[in-house]
């Protein structure tokens, strides 16, 4: 059997409950992005979005610019567990798509999670399983929208991923 990702949202009670560290880390990053955020419903701008308290956190967190489309997104920057866990580079690479740097069994959830957060003005969370030959992996990801300035095409988008193995299978 090749390796798979699951259907998103057909997640079993384990991915809802997850480690006190997995929701944790998904929530700070929810908070310190509607902290920057100007009203409900509403995109923060890049202007006024405040990264200084990041500077120390971004562990399992990322930051990718773009436009509409992720085949010509690339990576600004991202945490050390987060390039532990899709063995990227220890730098961003930012002369090559995210999309092409990202191993090929997470890229459909990613380029999901950038297409919806695209065009959401609310955090975009996913959540549900990757089955591979002999292992089951539970993962949680956030994607949220930046505005680089109201009438650029460019974007950016802030978020959060993490995983961990269930098991064999």
């Amino acid at each position: 059997m090749a390796d798979m990702p699951a259907q998103e949202g057909s997640v079993s009670a384990a991915v809802g409950s997850g480690t006190p560290d997995e929701r944790r880390d998904i929530q700070l990053a929810i908070e310190h992005w509607q902290r920057n955020t100007w009203g409900p419903d509403s995109i923060p701008l890049l202007d006024t979005f405040d990264f200084a308290p990041l500077r120390e956190r971004w562990g399992h967190w990322f930051l990718i610019c773009g436009n509409h489309s992720i085949e010509s997104a690339v990576f600004v920057s991202y945490g050390a567990g987060f390039a532990q866990l899709l063995g990227l580079a220890h730098e961003p690479v930012t002369d090559l798509p995210c999309i092409e740097q990202i191993p090929v069994p997470y890229r459909a959830m990613f380029s999901a999670g950038y297409n919806r957060a695209g065009s959401a003005s609310s955090p975009v969370m996913l959540d549900g399983t990757f089955r591979f030959e002999k292992r089951v992996e539970l993962y949680r990801a956030v994607f949220m929208p930046i505005m680089l300035q109201p009438n650029w095409s460019k974007q950016l988008i802030f978020g959060s991923f993490n995983r961990r193995e269930l098991g064999a299978v």
